[in-house]
């Protein structure tokens, strides 16, 4: 059973999927009224799945220091469909995590057209910061999906926080978080705010995409013991680019959606206790 193998399987897969939903059309569900505007939330992840030997066929070091192979997914969901796989590439142990993924969310946002009714439905891709190049978000904005995807901590992206007015954090419902009622508000150390934001912008003009760059911020644990402590300091700072519309997704709203990326988490664990715990062999 040989890479080749996979291969030919997953074309099989695809197939499959589409016959299954005419039976069983899971993702023509949207969420309930009031809850979403209808979108089928495509993520996309890449997982290390550990082997034993040096025989196994493509395994190596990657960026877990485990030696394995490395798989690549795509699934899409709904607020009532569980996650289904779309796509998927079993790589070599030691390859980088964006390597081939503009390619699959291209297959996959294919395939999903195929999967969903036309009228009304509405794709964001979500990702994290390992997916943040533009060929991967290019990829999703021209198969006319949206992008949610987690950004590297760069000079821009920290210019673009640095930029936020104090007015406008909002403190958002978030684990541990208390509701006070004679406020009616949420007391939690957490708090979402948003700046336009133009990403890739070292590329040519016609390359670059404007969109919104949304911050979450949490008090930092440890500040620095420092006289004239800096923004960097006292908070710890989450941020991602999309380009879903703001009268669509709020702020606060944009942010929740995005953290709903670790839904795919979970089919990477069970994927791991069932179909990839038996490899291709050497």
């Amino acid at each position: 059973f040989t890479f080749g193998h996979v291969r030919q399987l997953d074309a099989v897969a695809s197939r499959f999927l589409v016959n299954l939903a005419d039976r069983a059309p899971l993702l023509g569900r949207t969420g309930a009224a009031g809850a979403d505007p209808g979108f089928v939330y495509v993520d996309v992840d890449d997982t290390i799945i550990e082997v034993h030997g040096y025989q196994k066929q493509g395994s190596g070091y990657g960026y877990s220091g485990v030696r394995g192979l490395n798989a690549l997914l795509a699934t899409a969901s709904t607020q009532t469909a569980a996650p289904v796989i779309l796509g998927q590439r079993l790589r070599r142990g030691s390859v980088g995590s964006p390597r081939g993924a503009s390619r699959l969310v291209g297959d996959s946002l294919a395939i999903l057209k195929r999967l969903v009714p036309a009228a009304g439905a509405r794709v964001l891709v979500r990702a994290d910061s390992a997916f943040y190049g533009h060929a991967t978000v290019a990829a999703a904005l021209t198969a006319g999906a949206e992008v949610s995807v987690t950004v590297k901590m760069d000079k821009a992206v920290k210019a673009a926080i640095a930029g936020i007015d104090e007015k406008a954090w909002t403190g958002i419902r978030y684990p541990q978080a208390i509701f006070d009622e004679d406020t009616g508000t949420w007391i939690s150390k957490a708090e979402v705010a948003e700046v336009p934001f133009t990403a890739f912008t070292s590329r040519k003009k016609t390359e670059r995409v404007p969109g919104r760059l949304v911050v979450r911020r949490i008090p930092e644990l440890n500040p620095q013991d420092t006289d004239q402590p800096t923004l960097f300091d006292t908070h710890r700072f989450h941020a991602f680019f999309t380009t879903t519309d703001p009268e669509v997704l709020d702020t606060v709203t944009a942010d929740q959606t995005h953290r709903g990326h670790a839904v795919i988490e979970q089919v990477n664990a069970d994927l791991k206790d069932s179909a990839l715990a038996h490899l291709p062999s050497g």
